[in-house]
This record gives C-alpha cells, sequence and structure tokens, in this order.
C-alpha cells in the first residue's frame, strides 16, 4: 500500500501481460482504460481495477492520460474493496460516484460496440445484396459465398437487464444530489453502490468479449468477399475515371446477322425477320397506333419466335453458345442499335455474369423451355385452361389429330416445345410486357423506362422476395397434404406442405408479373408457374405482393373446387364473394365503407378477384405493420384465410383492431396443436422415432 506517481503517457498496467494483485484509487489526474474496441476514463476518485478479478491478467491496459498520482491496496478478493472504502470514510461518496460514473461509461461503450458490430453485419449484408448487380457493371462472373448466407446478426447480452443501463442512465443524471445528500448517510450505502457497479463492471465486460469475438469471427468469414468487392469497387473507379459507363470489353457488331445465321431457319424467314428488324428500327413512330405500325410490329413478333426456337434448337448441342445469343434468349436482344450503345454494354455483361439459381426455382425462360424439351417438366397450360393430354385430346375429337399423331406426339420434345412457345412464352411475354397493344418481343432502347441495373430482375431477389412474404403471410404457398404411416399408429395426418413456384423471367422490359398456373395437372403437391419480366419497370414490391395475392385466391378456388363460391363451404374466395356480393346489407359496414366498395367494384369491373388482389397489398404491405387500411369485414377475412406470422403478430397485439382475431386464432390454433403434441409425446414415451411431418405441423402451427 502506497502512494505512486505516473506520468503522462506511462503504462500503470498492461492487458493480457500484468497479473492483477492490487487496486489502486485515482487521487490525481486521468486514467485512460482500453483495449481494441473500447475505451474508458477514469477521474480523480476512480476505482483502477474494478472491473478486472483478483489473482488474473489485465482485461484492459491502463495509461495516464496526464501527469498522476494513485494510492494502491493490496487486492486479493472482492473483500479487499470494502476495506478500501472503509478506510477512506472522507472520500467514500466521491469512490461511490465514480463507480457509478464507470459503469455509465462501460455501458456506453458496450452500446458503441454492438452497434459497431451490427453496422459491419448489414455492410456485409448489404454489399452482398448489392454484389451481383456491381458484377454486372463490372463485367465479373458473381460467385457463390456460403459463409455469408449463413451469417447472423449480433445479439444484445440478456445477462445485463434493461433496467440496470436505465439505472446506471438515472445514477449518472443525479450523481450531484447523490453525493451531497445520499451516498453521506451512511458507509454501508458507499460500500453497496461500489460493491454493485463491480459486478455491473464484470458482467458488461462478459457481454463485450462476445461482442469482440464476433466482429472478429465476422471479419474471418467475410474476408474473401471483402477482398473481392474492393477489386470489384476497384474496377468500377476505373471504368467510371476513364468514362467507359461500364462499357464491355466485349465489342458487338452485326448481332443480328449472327443470330440468323446462328438459327438456321430457312432462307425465307430469315430474310423477313432482317427486314421487319431494319423497318422497325427505321421507323421512328414504331409504336404508334396506326395500322402499318400495328402490322409491322405483329409481322415481326410472328418472325422473332421462329428465329427463336431455331436458335433454340441449335444452342441444346453448343456447350460454347455465342454471347449475341445469350442476349438474345435472355433479354430477347437481336441489334445493338435497336438497344443502344450504353444498354447493349450492360446487356452484354449481365449475360456474362448471369448464374442461375442454385433452388432451381428461378429460370431463365430459356431454361424453362429445355426443361420442357427435356421432359423433365409437363409443358404449360394453354390459353383455354388445358394442359398437354387435355390439349391433344380435344385435337383428336375436333378431328385436327388423328390417333397415331397423337401416340408420336405425346412424348415428342419438339412437339411439347411448340406448344409451350406457342403458349406461355408468347401470351405470358404480352402479358408481362404490360402494354399489349404496343408489344414487341425484341429489346428496344425506346422501352427501357428504368436503368437497367435498377430494373433486372434476378434469382436472388426473387429468393428474397419468397423469404419476405413467407415473414408475413407464412402460409402462402402451403397446401394440405396427407400422411400415414399405421404401422407407429398414424392412419392419417393432414399437414401444411410448402411448395416453393417456379419463377420464369421473361425475355423483355415490362411492368407486369401475373401467375400463369397454380399446380400442373389436378396433383396438388406440384409447383405453381409464375411470371416476370427480366426487366421491371413498376414498383417490383408491389408487383410481387399482388402475385402472390392472385396465387392465393387460384389456389382457394383449385382446392374448393366447384364450391369455391359457395359460402355454406366457408373458404377464402366464397368469403369474399359474399362479402362483396351482399356489402351493401352488410350492418358492419359504415356508409363510407360502403360507398369506397362500390366505388372499388367499378373501378375492378366488378371483377371480385382484383378487389381481393388489391385488398390483399393494402394487408401485406400496411396493416402487417399496424398502419389499417382495410374495413372490419375485409381485415377479418383475411387474417382468418391469411393469417400473419407470430412475429407480426405479437407486434401488432396491443392493436385493438386485431386483438380479438389474434386471440381467437391462437386459441383455435392451439386446439389443432393439442392432439398432435399428444401423439408426438405418446411415440416418444413408446421409442418410437416422431416422423419429420409431425414435428413440422406442430411448428407450423406454432408459427
Amino acid at each position: 500500500m502506497g502512494l505512486q506517481t505516473i506520468a503522462k503517457g506511462q503504462i500503470l498496467h498492461k492487458a493480457a501481460s500484468d497479473s492483477v494483485n492490487t487496486v489502486e484509487v485515482l487521487v490525481k489526474g486521468k486514467i485512460k482504460i482500453y483495449d481494441q474496441y473500447t475505451q474508458v476514463v477514469l477521474n480523480v476518485g476512480g476505482i483502477i481495477g474494478l472491473i478486472e478479478t483478483p489473482g488474473k491478467e489485465y482485461s484492459y491496459t491502463y495509461e495516464a492520460l496526464e501527469d498522476s498520482a494513485v494510492y494502491s491496496y493490496p487486492y486479493t478478493s472482492d473483500d479487499d474493496l470494502q476495506v478500501v472504502i472503509r478506510s477512506n470514510p472522507k472520500i467514500a461518496s466521491i469512490l461511490s460516484s465514480q463507480a457509478c460514473d464507470s459503469v455509465y461509461q462501460f455501458f456506453g461503450a458496450y452500446e458503441k460496440l454492438y452497434d459497431d458490430a451490427l453496422s459491419e453485419y448489414e455492410k456485409i449484408k448489404s454489399d452482398y445484396a448489392d454484389y451481383p448487380v456491381l458484377c454486372i457493371k463490372a463485367g465479373e462472373t458473381p460467385n457463390s459465398y456460403e459463409k455469408i448466407d449463413l451469417l447472423i446478426p449480433p445479439e444484445r447480452t440478456d445477462t445485463v437487464s434493461d433496467w440496470e443501463f436505465n439505472l446506471s442512465k438515472s445514477l449518472k443524471e443525479q450523481e450531484v444530489n447523490l453525493k451531497k445528500f445520499f451516498y453521506p448517510l451512511n458507509i454501508d450505502i458507499c460500500i453497496g453502490v461500489v460493491m454493485m457497479s463491480l459486478r455491473s463492471c464484470r458482467l458488461i465486460s462478459e457481454a463485450s468479449r462476445f461482442l469482440i469475438a464476433y466482429r472478429k469471427q465476422l471479419k474471418r468469414n467475410t474476408a474473401d468477399f471483402t477482398t473481392t468487392m474492393k477489386m470489384i469497387n476497384s474496377k468500377l473507379e476505373t471504368m467510371a475515371s476513364s468514362d467507359s459507363a461500364g462499357a464491355s470489353d466485349i465489342v458487338i457488331v452485326n448481332a443480328l446477322s449472327t443470330i440468323i445465321s446462328y438459327s438456321k431457319v430457312a432462307p425465307e424467314i430469315a430474310a423477313k425477320f432482317e427486314d421487319r428488324i431494319h423497318k422497325f428500327k427505321a421507323n421512328e413512330n414504331r409504336y404508334d397506333s396506326a395500322d402499318e405500325a400495328r402490322s409491322l410490329r405483329r409481322k415481326l413478333t410472328s418472325s422473332f419466335y421462329d428465329v427463336f426456337k431455331g436458335a433454340f434448337m441449335q444452342s441444346l448441342n453448343d456447350s460454347n453458345i455465342p454471347l449475341e445469343l445469350k442476349m438474345f434468349f435472355m433479354f430477347g436482344f437481336v441489334d445493338e442499335e435497336l438497344a443502344g450503345e450504353k444498354n447493349t454494354a450492360i446487356l452484354c455483361n449481365m449475360a456474362r455474369s448471369y448464374v442461375p439459381d442454385p433452388e432451381g426455382n428461378v429460370l431463365l425462360l430459356y431454361e424453362w423451355l429445355k426443361k420442357v424439351y427435356n421432359m423433365e417438366v409437363e409443358p404449360s397450360r394453354n390459353e383455354f385452361d388445358q394442359d398437354w393430354p387435355t390439349y391433344l385430346r380435344e385435337q383428336k375429337a375436333t378431328g385436327n389429330l388423328k390417333q397415331d399423331q397423337i401416340d408420336k406426339m405425346t412424348d415428342d420434345p419438339e412437339s411439347r416445345l411448340d406448344f409451350e412457345i406457342h403458349n406461355l412464352f408468347s401470351l405470358g411475354n404480352r402479358m408481362t410486357f404490360g402494354r399489349i397493344s404496343s408489344f414487341v418481343p425484341v429489346f428496344d432502347a425506346m422501352n427501357a423506362l428504368r436503368p437497367l441495373d435498377m430494373a433486372y430482375i434476378t434469382s436472388s431477389k426473387i429468393n428474397d422476395y419468397f423469404n419476405r412474404i413467407r415473414k408475413v403471410d407464412y402460409g402462402v404457398f402451403c397446401r394440405q397434404a396427407l400422411y400415414s404411416n399405421t404401422e407407429i399408429g398414424i392412419p392419417q395426418l393432414f399437414y401444411a406442405e410448402d411448395v416453393t413456384p417456379y419463377m420464369i423471367l421473361m425475355p423483355n422490359m415490362g411492368s407486369r408479373a401475373c401467375l400463369w398456373q397454380e399446380i400442373e395437372g389436378k396433383k396438388r403437391s406440384t409447383k405453381a408457374r409464375m411470371l416476370i419480366s427480366i426487366f421491371n419497370t413498376e414498383n417490383t414490391d408491389e408487383c410481387m405482393i399482388k402475385l402472390f395475392g392472385e396465387f392465393r385466391w387460384e389456389m382457394c378456388k383449385t382446392e374448393q373446387g366447384v364450391h369455391w363460391n359457395d359460402v355454406t363451404d366457408p373458404s377464402l374466395t366464397s368469403l369474399y364473394c359474399d362479402y362483396l356480393q351482399f356489402f351493401k346489407k352488410n350492418s358492419s359496414l359504415s356508409t363510407e365503407n360502403k360507398e369506397k366498395l362500390k366505388l372499388d367494384l367499378k373501378k375492378f369491373n366488378n371483377n371480385y378477384k382484383n378487389v381481393f388482389v388489391a385488398d390483399y397489398l393494402l394487408y401485406i404491405k400496411y396493416e402487417s405493420a399496424g398502419s389499417p387500411r382495410l374495413n372490419k369485414v375485409s381485415r377479418e377475412i383475411l387474417f382468418n384465410s391469411c393469417p400473419f406470422s407470430k412475429e407480426i403478430r405479437e407486434s401488432i397485439s396491443d392493436n385493438p383492431l386485431y386483438r380479438d382475431l389474434i386471440n381467437h386464432f391462437v386459441s383455435h390454433n392451439g386446439n389443432l396443436q393439442k392432439p398432435l403434441k399428444n401423439l408426438e409425446a405418446k411415440l416418444v414415451r413408446d421409442g418410437v422415432q416422431v416422423p419429420e411431418v409431425l414435428t413440422n405441423q406442430i411448428a407450423y402451427l406454432e408459427q
């Protein structure tokens, strides 16, 4: 024990070097406590070593910020701190006040450490989301980084309660009054305050260690990606400074000739297509409503699909498809002058950097046609809602085909391909384009209403939309399925099967997304087929929500069959039809609600599905965020048919508009869970392995 002077800049104790065997009271100057991420300053009366553990190495380094002096005491256990305070009754209030100040500073340092860790995590995730687009601009091929996909955000400590954070703040704010009126009352009060501060400091220090370890692991897991991002950003800066505007190092010249030559179509088809492209390009009023312009667009469209099929057939046996053809298949690109120099360069980079969806749910139209041709999937329905076998039977019934022709065509890849091009491709291309009367399937700079990099729809974006809708309407893609295993005592178990739909990227720049079919054939466990332009010119968020709403409606109609609008068999569609049909007699609706419904029905030409889709958009976008937009009746139908996820329900549970709906839903789900949990417990008691279907269904109901 004794007085020790310390010169400015001198280290009193060094982290991971010196051992803790003394505790010091700062009697002059200032001492900085720090490690790699944390910094706290002690003033006169501060206890040096309050956060340390006797007998262990120092966790922090202690450095004098100015000429200072400390009084040392032996420190072998926490009880020694009480001795220090009792032996200094005249400054006990100051010791207590400074101990509280230390806690306050360490809390602040922890908050900063957490915020920095969270910022690093969000920066990495944000960069990773932008990474595919940046690769396109830089002409690089994006790689996958599994470690980044698995990253989780940092977690706040649960060892220190919120009330302790708030208490430290209040003690700091009332420092003067406490030092004057409270601490001097009794030495035991001072001892209690210091010992509480000791506990808090150590808990905060331990929590900080977890955050420090998190940040170090984060840097290790993202090192490769960070290096790649630096390289890409550097390349983009170089390109910008050289005014290259993201230009590709490959020059596209005479793309139309390359595409036609590659397709090997008949000379007369090739000549017509080339002539029509040149006429279309030369016509400044090519989207005019005049008969001549409309006729040219129609003829050009017909020729386009002939050339597309020829090129597609040639590409099947080509392992090195020319870049111009990749652009043709992906975007409908046919001519560099029609597309414009800048757009051509961007399309080049996009085609070169394209990476297929690893999950196989998001497909280019070209990839989808290959699946149809290779008989991996059945052709899609036509405009009359006929699938491939139904269409062939109808052709036989009308005398257009004979049985031997049907037998030959049924499993003929090219016949199936023709059916798909004539239906899903040609009709779906026009539908997603949005402006049906002015549609052309070729890429034209005049249709580029948004910057291409912003409008570009990638598989990662679509999968993100799938995940985002599930976080709100968690059962959107679920269908009822049946599981049976009599050997373990489960004769039948109905469960929700989540089936992610196919999303087909159509080669155009359009404004719509549409549902082509909700199931394949009659099997309800098959994937839906959805279409969206590969370049979307509208609000993509709203396009996708409307698409999922349309899927909800059509899937319900399919499941209900002929009873889809029969209110005696309650379902989403039947209840909504009844609500819209008889809204004038509904006493639950105010006069204003009825007037608004009347206008909505007029706006959507009495199409009940379109009214529902518009309400579904409001439900997902606004109601889930606690911002009411719907009337009482539509809200109840939507919540009961498309309930929010558990996280959303908890966030709006205090909202009186939803309180009763949520309580009823939770009670109903609890009744459904009870027999399943009893069955699970019985299987566990009997030593039988619990089927994954059962555990998943319990988890689904809990969600």
